[in-house]
């Protein structure tokens, strides 16, 4: 188990990487804006899910094959972006006022909101790479088990994400309900949300392999 000296200031870099903007940042305050904060926090619980899947990667060594392994970056990049410019395009068809199966535009499930979380960071091979990189600068060896370890900080730092990121929820929560007394604000939000989805589709695809 790591010593609190250790712990005190992973926390402390946790919260700062968490409060940093980025792509998914973008995704939580669009999804609180326009869906409310519920959406907007099941897709931040999406986040924070998927470390359950990418710390034991991680813990067993098996993330330094996509750090290593052009191929498996790639086919991993390709598969979330295909996803996520999916999502986007039928978010914004939806917001036009059609979709897949006629049905008009609204607010997503929850359950939708979670799983566009999910594979949005599941999907992306460089939070992996992060976590092989940032997380082993907290590890001793000397305090047993590194695997254990592994674990817990992984745990923390997505616990501590999902802390900052439901403050967020609530605070774009909040101001889109002060702004729904525009009634074309819910259709132009959609849009956006997909636009944005597209946006990190794109951004995945555009990635250089090599920048890792």
């Amino acid at each position: 188990m790591p010593d609190p000296a250790t712990l005190t200031a992973f926390i402390a870099a946790a919260f700062i990487l968490s409060v940093t903007p980025g792509p998914d940042m973008a995704l939580l305050i669009s999804r609180g804006i326009g869906h409310g904060w519920k959406s907007a926090w099941f897709t931040a619980l999406g986040f924070t899910l998927a470390g359950l899947i990418q710390i034991p990667l991680l813990a067993l060594g098996i993330a330094s094959v996509f750090a290593s392994s052009p191929l498996a970056f790639d086919l991993l990049r390709y598969a979330g972006a295909a996803y996520l410019i999916w999502r986007g395009i039928k978010l914004i068809w939806s917001a036009a006022g059609y979709s897949p199966t006629g049905g008009a535009a609204g607010a997503p499930h929850y359950l939708v909101a979670l799983n566009d979380g999910l594979m949005a960071s599941l999907t992306h091979p460089k939070v992996l790479v992060f976590l092989l990189a940032f997380l082993p600068q907290f590890v001793k060896p000397e305090q047993g088990s590194v695997m254990l370890q592994f674990a817990m900080l992984g745990l923390t730092l997505k616990l501590v994400a999902l802390a900052v990121e439901t403050t967020i929820a609530l605070s774009a929560g909040a101001l889109g309900r002060s702004l729904a007394r525009w009634p074309r604000f819910t259709l132009w939000q959609e849009r956006v949300t997909g636009a944005i989805l597209i946006g990190l589709g794109m951004r995945l695809l555009t990635m250089d392999a090599r920048a890792r």
